[in-house]
């Protein structure tokens, strides 16, 4: 969905010098790898960013009014082979991916900053040049979980699954064939001792 402008990043924005940066945060099986788009090591939110400046490319983010599960895509190139070797030999698909847009002063010091993409990581592909290597991340939305379908059962073996030693829905079966009578109460014989809807049947499930 849409958003306003922040206050804090409107008051950012009326310094005389405001420069723009931005920061990514992948979570890799092996470790986080922490990106942002200057040069050199940076620290912010209490973790240190590693600069890969010009050689880092994202894709618009885009908001609407309507809600909709939009992903991102951003593509890296010219990284050191360690950055390489942790995209190759650890997990990546499902774990969280977050994307920070920031306003620095001329100082390079973070005024404001605002989440503006959180995620998890889909697809990971690397292409090999010459000169270069390109590594390509495409992150999807929390919500695309929204359409996804839910396969839980009302059984015992799910129960059972989910929590262990809870046999609470071992009678879920026998209830759909069962005639429970609701409303007024049905003719019965005279000391039959029947009676619905004020009393009890005497029945229990087994």
């Amino acid at each position: 969905m849409s958003r306003e402008l922040p206050t804090g990043m409107a008051a950012a924005l009326t310094a005389p010098v405001v420069r723009f940066v931005t920061f990514l945060e992948f979570d890799f099986s092996g470790g986080f790898l922490r990106l942002w788009s200057g040069r050199g090591e940076k620290s912010w939110n209490d973790h240190t960013w590693s600069g890969v400046g010009e050689l880092l490319s994202i894709s618009p983010v885009d908001e609407t009014t309507e809600i909709g599960a939009a992903g991102l895509q951003i593509s890296l190139s010219g990284l050191p082979p360690g950055i390489i070797t942790l995209a190759l030999d650890n997990n990546y698909r499902g774990r969280a991916c977050r994307f920070w847009l920031a306003l620095c002063d001329e100082e390079w010091v973070v005024q404001y900053s605002l989440l503006s993409f959180g995620g998890r990581m889909d697809v990971l592909t690397i292409e090999e040049g010459r000169e270069t290597s390109i590594v390509t991340v495409r992150a999807e939305n929390r919500l695309v979980d929204l359409g996804r379908p839910r396969s839980l059962r009302y059984t015992p073996a799910e129960q059972e699954r989910l929590f262990p030693g809870d046999t609470s829905m071992r009678y879920v079966a026998r209830l759909a064939e069962k005639p429970l009578p609701w409303g007024a109460p049905p003719t019965a014989a005279p000391g039959s001792g029947s009676s619905y809807g004020g009393g009890s049947t005497g029945e229990v499930l087994q």
